[in-house]
């Protein structure tokens, strides 16, 4: 079974609090939502424990901060990314004590900065797996997700990602948009991304399937990869073909829904998905 949910508060809710989108998805019969982090950890603890009895129904994960790269040329750059990965895992893990296996953290690891791809994902290998040993010794319930990011400057290709996972014992977060954008419009038809669940049963096994955490939203591209998020129906990214592979290989997990049109088109991948 698949969980359907929008990457933050939803549009219609107001005020725009993270208690009222808990009610507001639930009305509406969407049952995930992917808190964004986007400039900070802005949820504190106490928040989040008093928050946790209000999100009973609803498959919860975090986004951590975009302001991450855990390959900058400046080691306190790297130390302030990891810290902010940690502090979003450190919140989710409390939202988390409720039935859910798997608390999510998703992030971009960061950029290549022109250095060589091998070195790169070395550095990206250490420095994910300091936070799985720093999670694991205080026992914090999260499970570190990089996901594949669309632009051709930033690590994150979906083989680079599915290396890493096999390498750390993690799995991805796949943006299947985003996997499109930075193919160039290449990816985007039922054998490709049959190919890549393929990939990834064979790589990671069959759990990896059994536990996707995904994006998907319409988006546009240039000549570096993604530009931006779009509607669902404004874009070419083949959305349909995604939900037919995911259904034919039985997937199970989240499908977070990142258009600008959040629980609009979340509502459309529902009942497309429902409807296969």
């Amino acid at each position: 079974m698949l969980n359907f949910g929008t990457a933050g508060i939803p549009i219609n809710v107001k005020p725009r609090t993270t208690k009222g989108a808990f009610d507001f998805l639930k009305k509406i019969e969407l049952n995930a939502m992917e808190i964004e982090f986007v400039r900070g950890v802005n949820i504190k603890e106490e928040k989040a424990e008093e928050l946790k009895n209000y999100s009973n129904d609803i498959i919860l994960s975090v986004h951590a901060p975009y302001y991450i790269n855990l390959n900058a040329k400046e080691q306190e750059k790297i130390e302030n990314s990891i810290n902010r990965i940690i502090n979003s895992a450190k919140i989710i893990s409390i939202f988390g004590k409720n039935s859910q296996k798997n608390k999510n953290v998703v992030f971009h690891p960061g950029y290549y900065l022109k250095m060589d791809k091998n070195e790169v994902y070395r550095t990206m290998l250490k420095n994910i797996d300091r936070m799985i040993e720093y999670l694991n010794e205080n026992k914090i319930n999260a499970m570190l997700r990089p996901e594949t990011t669309g632009k051709i400057s930033q690590f994150g290709s979906i083989g680079e990602l599915i290396s890493l996972s096999e390498e750390l014992n993690i799995l991805p977060c796949i943006d299947f948009a985003h996997i499109y954008a930075r193919s160039l419009g290449r990816i985007n038809d039922y054998n490709s991304f049959y190919k890549i669940m393929e990939n990834m049963e064979n790589k990671l096994g069959k759990r990896a399937i059994n536990d996707m955490h995904i994006h998907i939203s319409g988006i546009e591209f240039g000549k570096g990869g993604e530009k931006n998020h779009l509607p669902l129906n404004a874009s070419n990214f083949n959305y349909k073909e995604v939900l037919k592979v995911l259904k034919d290989f039985n997937a199970k997990g989240t499908v977070i829904c990142e258009s600008p049109r959040m629980e609009y088109d979340a509502l459309i991948l529902k009942r497309v998905y429902g409807e296969l």
